[in-house]
């Protein structure tokens, strides 16, 4: 057997044959008697009749699972052979295909649903919408699945034993960590009901000032127990504490947007702690990926977030350098693996050579990052205007365009292009044609579409004018010349990057030494660091109050919309 065997076809392998798949099951537990009751039907049938989902792996004649588990693990235990459906997926396809596979099972606990809806909130980045939409949940369904992962994991663990309800479980989710897993303990060994329970949490209270948001309005608040304090003469020791617990949870949401609007001026995408689990995020630095990945990809990626915690006793903590893009994640630590690796072999191959000639190090090559789509926009729209002054005026492209227009409304193919060629790559084609060649192949379209036989066409114009005229402008030799040129960083522009985003850029273009070197800034003590550490508002006054030379620099990401 090998890996040989084309992508979309079916076939039946050794079980030896196939490996769990690199990025896990996202399905944590199995429903035992149901798993018992599917190898009995297996053995019964002699043998699987809905085939597994496998990809190639790199080793030649295995496979990765991607999705059913139940019935690979069945045949292991059978010893039976595995039928199997061979596809050829990415690791984001693959990943979810398995989760899709997995989420239509009818025996899904409660918490695999919440679990499985922090990992596509994660895969949309935040979205809730587009989770939804692959989900095929409602939003109201993902949101409430999405609060469940409020439980500590003892909560979690109770619930999908059946060992408490649901019920239980979201009275406990408004508590701190250590009070739910105190209150499991009196719900199972006292057999609280849920009615008890929520009578025991609508007594609960909370001390004022352990609060997060201003308790100014608080000190006239009959909710408030100081007044029953002085009332009732219970010692001026007695901190205050609030009893009307909806009133402190609302207050305390708003304190808690109000503190992720300030983190996402500063950062860009933030997720609250509850949205994102540990599974589906990774820890990004310099260690991790390696230095040039992460200081020209990571930091400025969209997928590298924030995330602020919303934890009770926890709120407003934020754990930074949060990747959820676990395949990216797993390609920069593999490259730097690799990179490692080479390095070591040139050393061990140069030492042998001699003693005396230093290594060639292998430089690390970034990863493109997700740029936020805001500067992406901006950057097309740039590209697109210089396009449109300089490469729309150049006969090359006049004639192009000519012959595109003339062959797509008559059907004819000019002799230098496909059929199947878009009305763009037509355009672009004419660049390299002679001008008597693009009128003969005019001529020869307008004779095609007035022969009596001619047949009529029926296809429409379709032309996007943005990625024409990007992609003309690439055409010049001088393209990153009038991009450089102008490229400025104007208020508006710096706005649509992060904080880090924007300090990203300023080390980009040595911004950040120019800053520090000036004499008026030594004498004031004033860094770079200093200044990328305030406010994203002050922090572009800032740079644009300083005087830099701006003009011999474009960011990398606006010279790769000319350069793919």
């Amino acid at each position: 057997m090998s890996n040989a065997i084309q992508s979309g076809q079916f076939d039946l392998l050794k079980h030896t044959q196939i490996i769990p798949f690199s990025m896990g099951n996202s399905r944590k537990k199995n429903n035992a008697s149901k798993r018992q009751e599917l190898k009995e039907s297996i053995k019964a049938s002699g043998g699987v009749n809905q085939p597994v989902l496998v990809r190639p792996s790199s080793q030649e004649g295995v496979y990765e699972l991607i999705a059913g588990y139940g019935r690979y693990e069945s045949c292991v235990d059978l010893d039976f052979d595995v039928p199997a459906y061979i596809k050829d997926l990415s690791d984001r396809e693959a990943f979810e295909a398995q989760l899709a596979e997995n989420l239509i099972r009818d025996d899904l606990s409660l918490v695999d649903e919440a679990k499985a809806a922090q990992t596509y909130l994660a895969l949309s980045e935040g979205d809730y919408a587009t989770a939804s939409s692959k989900l095929g949940w409602s939003k109201k369904k993902l949101e409430d699945r999405i609060n469940l992962n409020r439980c500590s994991e003892r909560v979690l663990e109770a619930l999908s034993d059946d060992k408490i309800q649901l019920g239980h479980a979201v009275i406990l989710s408004s508590f701190t960590e250590n009070l739910q897993n105190g209150t499991l303990d009196k719900i199972l060994s006292e057999n609280w009901s849920v009615k008890y329970l929520k009578e025991r949490a609508g007594k609960a209270k909370k001390f004022l000032h352990t609060a997060k948001f201003d308790t100014t309005s608080c000190n006239t608040c009959p909710n408030n127990t100081s007044h029953q304090i002085g009332m009732f003469d219970m010692g001026a020791d007695e901190k205050a504490q609030c009893a009307k617990l909806t009133c402190w949870k609302e207050k305390t949401n708003e304190w808690l947007n109000s503190q992720k609007l300030i983190a996402e001026e500063k950062y860009g995408k933030v997720l609250l702690y509850v949205e994102c689990g540990e599974k589906d995020r990774n820890t990004v630095s310099e260690t991790a990926v390696g230095k040039e990945q992460f200081n020209t990809g990571c930091i400025g990626c969209e997928s590298n977030v924030v995330l602020l915690d919303d934890r009770d006793g926890r709120q407003g903590q934020l754990i930074e350098s949060q990747c959820i893009d676990q395949v990216c994640f797993k390609k920069c630590q593999k490259k730097l693996v690799d990179t490692a690796k080479q390095d070591l072999n040139n050393d061990s191959a140069n030492a042998k050579k001699s003693n005396k000639n230093p290594s060639t190090k292998t430089p690390e090559k970034s990863i493109s990052q997700k740029t936020p789509s805001a500067v992406i926009d901006n950057e097309k729209a740039l590209l697109h205007g210089l396009g449109e002054k300089h490469a729309s005026t150049q006969e090359w492209f006049i004639h192009g365009f000519m012959i595109a227009s003339i062959s797509t409304t008559t059907g004819y193919t000019p002799s230098y292009c496909d059929k199947k060629d878009t009305f763009e790559q037509r355009v672009l084609k004419a660049k390299e044609q002679p001008f008597e060649s693009i009128q003969l192949e005019i001529d020869k379209a307008i004779k095609n579409c007035v022969k009596v036989n001619a047949k009529a066409v029926d296809e429409r114009f379709v032309m996007n004018s943005k990625s024409l005229m990007i992609n003309a402008l690439a055409l010049l030799a001088n393209a990153n010349e009038l991009a450089i040129a102008a490229w400025q960083p104007t208020e508006e522009i710096l706005k649509a990057y992060t904080s880090e985003g924007i300090k990203s850029l300023c080390k980009e273009a040595n911004f950040d030494k120019a800053f520090d070197s000036a004499p008026i800034n030594i004498d004031k003590k004033t860094t770079f660091s200093k200044l990328s550490n305030k406010s994203k508002g002050d922090f572009i006054k800032g740079i644009l109050a300083f005087e830099f030379d701006w003009s011999s620099f474009a960011p990398s990401t606006l010279l790769k919309h000319l350069n793919k």
